[in-house]
């Protein structure tokens, strides 16, 4: 009896526990900061990525906060597209970046030779 009763105090703990969580699950999405790549050329290769400011900052730093964060995305789209032979700082450049007041738009190009077979 005493282990019907220790088993069914187990079983009420672990519903209860289970019973807790609310299964609403927040997500938070972040805007989507890819908005377009791919080849001029075998070997050039060019994404246009969003970056937007810290939180807080306002004029300049804000701008330049935006372009960085701009820069990063495309450094690390280059990264999970291409293998390692493939250096973004390096063998890639800033075209030009577009500022919009929540955002900025960096247009970065790679050129490298053979750059189509390299990618992973």
């Amino acid at each position: 009896m005493k282990n019907i009763f220790s088993l069914f105090l187990t079983a009420l703990i672990i519903c209860i526990l289970l019973s807790c969580s609310s299964g609403d699950d927040m997500s938070v999405q972040s805007p989507p900061s890819l908005i377009s790549e791919d080849f001029i050329s075998d070997d050039t290769y060019e994404i246009v990525c969003r970056g937007f400011p810290k939180q807080g900052l306002s004029g300049v730093q804000k701008e330049e906060s935006a372009k960085r964060a701009a820069l990063l995305n495309a450094y690390y789209f280059v990264q999970a597209r291409f293998d390692n032979t493939v250096k973004p700082d390096t063998d890639g450049s800033v075209v030009r970046y577009e500022v919009q007041d929540d955002f900025v738009v960096v247009y970065y190009r790679l050129t490298k030779k053979n750059l189509k077979n390299k990618i992973k």
